[in-house]
């Protein structure tokens, strides 16, 4: 049976699944930080239980820390709490790697992970922060869970979840001088809405996507959760395993060899068949601006400001009045007022 890129993912962690499509997922890498994971060690500790597999754990403090001057430390205090709670129950339960403040190693969750090689092709990926839907740029199923959700993880590592339908968005062309990876995404959020995504997980492809490096599909990924999906996705490929090679918690040797074999067949079958399909040609994209209160309210550099008698939708024609009116911005105007270089 022709199956998805998300389809081959979601049948290979399943380890149970209810009549009523609800599933339990295993999950492969459980990334931490100190914002959501306080009250779910909390949670453990009131139980008594224990984090259940320590080694799927990446950690490090991030949301709290300041971006220089660290020899003054954190300041703010309940910033600095959160920090210090983290650091007291890494320590106390153990991790697979973990990186506190003023740790060299110490950086973005999202960012670490693909780093050091924790964040695998054929990975289930979660993490307390809405924004986990960037490992998926390696072929996982990466997604955001919530702090109780964070709690049922460290216990069983486990997640109850239902299955999402399938949005392939295919970027045919090839990208103009200038255009990166950040205007692709917009450009598709301002094609299908921020809630264009919602109940899918989407597949990005294409020669465009091809095209990009693992830092561009991480932010194309990266953003798939501003259109309203769960999570989002990109097939393995050569720049895939090259980015990979070497990396600390990539596999070595044999092992790497069969993950090479493995991994090549994380790409959607050639007669899949997805529930919606969005087709967009990026030959034809220009840099693009946000203009509004809301990711898709967005257009080309060169363009104008849009008129909202224009726009049919009535709920749609208020947002965007409410927009410009709190922006500031008068219908027609260049959205850049400056020369573009």
């Amino acid at each position: 049976m022709a199956r998805t890129l998300y389809g081959k993912l979601w049948l290979d962690h399943i380890v149970r699944e209810e009549d009523d499509g609800t599933a339990l997922l295993y999950i492969d890498r459980h990334l931490v930080h100190e914002v959501t994971s306080p009250q779910a060690f909390e949670g453990l500790q009131l139980a008594r239980r224990r984090p259940w597999r320590v080694g799927s754990i990446v950690a490090t403090a991030d949301h709290n820390t300041p971006t220089k001057d660290w020899d003054r430390g954190i300041e703010d205090p309940i910033s600095r709490l959160q920090v210090e709670t983290l650091d007291a129950n890494i320590r106390q339960s153990g991790a697979l790697a973990y990186f506190p403040f003023r740790d060299p190693g110490q950086g973005i969750v999202h960012v670490i992970g693909p780093e050091l090689g924790a964040t695998l092709p054929g990975m289930t990926v979660v993490c307390g922060d809405s924004h986990t839907s960037t490992h998926g740029a390696f072929a996982c199923l990466a997604f955001g869970i919530g702090t109780s959700e964070v709690e049922h993880v460290l216990a069983t590592q486990c997640l109850l979840a239902k299955k999402s339908r399938n949005l392939l968005v295919h970027i045919q062309g090839r990208l103009a001088a200038g255009v990166c990876a950040k205007d692709v995404v917009l450009a598709v959020i301002g094609r299908i809405g921020t809630a264009g995504g919602t109940g899918y997980a989407i597949e990005f492809a294409g020669p465009v996507v091809r095209s990009l490096s693992m830092e561009g599909r991480m932010t194309v990924c990266n953003m798939a959760i501003e259109a309203g999906a769960r999570a989002g996705m990109v097939a393995v490929d050569d720049t895939t395993i090259e980015y990979l090679r070497g990396r600390p918690f990539a596999p070595k040797g044999e092992l790497w060899d069969r993950a090479i074999r493995h991994w090549r067949t994380l790409r959607s079958d050639d007669d899949a068949a997805f529930d919606r399909t969005v087709e967009i040609d990026g030959s034809g994209l220009r840099p693009q601006v946000t203009w509004g209160t809301s990711p898709e309210m967005v257009g080309p550099i060169d363009g104008v400001v849009p008129d909202p008698a224009g726009e049919p939708d009535p709920v749609r024609r208020s947002g965007i009045e409410r927009a410009l009116q709190y922006m500031g911005l008068v219908p027609g105007t260049p959205i850049i007022v400056f020369a573009i270089d």
